[in-house]
Parts: C-alpha cells; sequence; structure tokens
C-alpha cells in the first residue's frame, strides 16, 4: 500500500543498529542478497500470491514486477497515466492488479502480450492518501483527504461501502487476509478497525501519536502497528487490546512493517525523526519479540517492506531501488 506523499516518510527505511531497540542483544547484519534500479520513484510493493516475485508501482504510472535475483525487472508495464496508489495480484499470481490517483483500476496478465483490463473508479472529491489490496486482489480499500474509506469490488469496480469515522487524511490501510476487516489510521491518531461487508466500525483506539504503519497476521490476524510513539505494537485480533510490543530507542519511530507468510516473523523498518534520513530494518521474532536479523542498507533512506516467498526474502523500497535480503532464520 502506499501513504500520503504529504508526509517525508513515504519511501523511508535503512540500517537500524540493533542497539535501537531496547532490550535486544547485538544480531548480524545481513547485506542484500540483490538490487534493481527502477526508472522512478517507487510508490507501492506487495509479493505476487506469497512467491519470491514483486511487484512495485511507480510514480509515473509503471508498474514492474522483479524476481528478487536479477539485475533488472522481469518486466515492466505501463498502465497508468498518473501516480500508482497501490498494487496486489489475482489469486492465482498471474494478473498484477493497480490503481493510481486519477481513479484508474487496471488488471494486467503478466505472462502474455494482452492488453490489460482498465476502469475508472470513483475515489471521491478529496485526494486518495492511501489504498490497499486484499490479499487475493478481490477488494481495493482506499482513504481520502478528509477520513472517508471506499471499499470497492476488484471484478465489477462497483463500490461496495463507504465508511465514516476518521476526520482527518487517512495515513495507512491494511487488509486482514482471508476476511472482510480493514484497519486504518489517520493523521488524527487514531487507529480504527471496520468490518467492510456490514459497512461498520468494530474497533477503536485513540492516541495522542501518529501511526504509520499497520499489517495483520496472515496466520492469526494479529494487528501490529507503529509509529511516533516508538513501538511496534501487536493486538489480539478478536478484541484488539494490546498483548505485546517492542520499544525503539529514540530518536527513532516505526515507519513500515511486513508479516511473514507464516506469521511468525516481523520485518521492521525504522526513521530517525530528527533527521528523517536515517533508519533501518530488523527482521523481529512476533511470539518474543526478538530481533533475530538486521538488514544492511547503508543508511540509506527506504520504505515499504514484504516477505517474498518462502524462502525468507525480505524485499525493501530504497529510494529508486528494490532490495532483496535471504534471512536464514526465517526459512
Amino acid at each position: 500500500m502506499t501513504r500520503t506523499p504529504a508526509f517525508v516518510l513515504v519511501g523511508t527505511a535503512a540500517v537500524l543498529g540493533v542497539a535501537a531497540l531496547s532490550g535486544q542483544a547485538p544480531t548480524g547484519i545481513v547485506p542484500p542478497s540483490a538490487t534493481v534500479t527502477l526508472p522512478a520513484d517507487i510508490t507501492s510493493l506487495t509479493a505476487i500470491n506469497q512467491s519470491s516475485t514483486v511487484v512495485a508501482g511507480l510514480a509515473d504510472g509503471q508498474v514492474a514486477v522483479w524476481n528478487g535475483r536479477d539485475t533488472a525487472p522481469a518486466v515492466v508495464l505501463k498502465p497508468h497515466a498518473a501516480r500508482v496508489l497501490a498494487v496486489g495480484s489475482t489469486a492465482e499470481g498471474r494478473e498484477v492488479w493497480s490503481v493510481a490517483s486519477d481513479g484508474s483500476l487496471t488488471r494486467t496478465r503478466i505472462d502474455s502480450g494482452v492488453r490489460p483490463t482498465s476502469r475508472r473508479l470513483d475515489l471521491g472529491a478529496a485526494p486518495t492518501r492511501a489504498a490497499a489490496f486484499s490479499a487475493d486482489g478481490s477488494i481495493l480499500v482506499t482513504g481520502g483527504e478528509f477520513g472517508e474509506i471506499r471499499v470497492f469490488d476488484t471484478a465489477s469496480g462497483a463500490l461496495r461501502n463507504q465508511l465514516r469515522g476518521h476526520r482527518t487524511e487517512l495515513q495507512y490501510l491494511a487488509v486482514r487476509p482471508g476476511a472482510a476487516i480493514v484497519a486504518s489510521a489517520s493523521a488524527e491518531a487514531d487507529l480504527r478497525i471496520w468490518y467492510t461487508t456490514a459497512g461498520r466500525e468494530i474497533g477503536f483506539v485513540e492516541s495522542d501519536l501518529s501511526l504509520f504503519a499497520l499489517g495483520f497476521s496472515p496466520r492469526d490476524g494479529t494487528l501490529a502497528s507503529g509509529g511516533v510513539d516508538r513501538r511496534l505494537t501487536l493486538r489480539d485480533p478478536s478484541t484488539f487490546r494490546a498483548v505485546g510490543e517492542l520499544a525503539l530507542q529514540a530518536p527513532r519511530m516505526v515507519a513500515t512493517l511486513a508479516w511473514s507468510p507464516d506469521g511468525r516473523f516481523i520485518a521492521l523498518g525504522d526513521i530517525d525523526d530528527e533527521t528523517l534520513s536515517k533508519g533501518g530494518i530488523q527482521v523481529v521474532d512476533a511470539a518474543s519479540r526478538a530481533v533475530v536479523a538486521s538488514l544492511e542498507t547503508g543508511s540509506a533512506p527506504a520504505g515499504g517492506l514484504v516477505f517474498a516467498g518462502d524462502a525468507g526474502m525480505v524485499v525493501a523500497i530504497v529510494g529508486r531501488e528494490l532490495r532483496a535480503w535471504t534471512v536464514a532464520v526465517v526459512r
């Protein structure tokens, strides 16, 4: 997914020293195993059907497909004329979904020369600040500058529901795998959980500090969140009460996170709020909250994270680059 470009955190994550997490012992730093440079700023990232192939949306409307190994993307598509907000894939992994800021929703087959199918969605009058596809690509959720959330059926383009509760711009959206549940965080520092089929709110957490990252565990729906509060918080999938946390030392705050496909690990990216140009990535055991690996990025700003496949691969946005790490401990 993507978040508002008005905040500098978009596209940021970099090397995180283990000492930045309180109470953690030092771990070995894992160098990147592969890097690819793309032709424009990267706005969004997803893994195709939990495979080792990832899809990246770009600011110029392009979509790139990369296998996590080669020095060039396997495919570069141009399905949009505007900034890509989010990318996803169909359940079988043969096609890519993408949505752009102009409301264009495109489905593209990546292994043939078939022209993509496209339709225009009504994203509302306010600029769209966040968007996310469900794991199977069947649902698209968008969030606007004034807090409205829209839920679309991707196959038909139909608007299923409009969710109202936030009063300020959406910072992040996450869709729970296998369930009609969405988590949303706004600039007003409120976390809301929605049952999209009924169009109703089922959870609310109020805070004084904004959240920049959300993600549901694919295994049991545990919700991970983090932001300016300098901590990764895990919430019960039924009550949404906090059941565990991992504190970061100042001046670092949580910028991005991603769950492994089996729900055992979380890749955590932070950012230094004093400079907004330094940060890091670590892999955390979700049960113990122990750091099991630190990923070397050369202190360069980076952004969104995904686990790709079951071989322990983590892929991150670092400027116009995608970087991949093979983390043996999470295989």
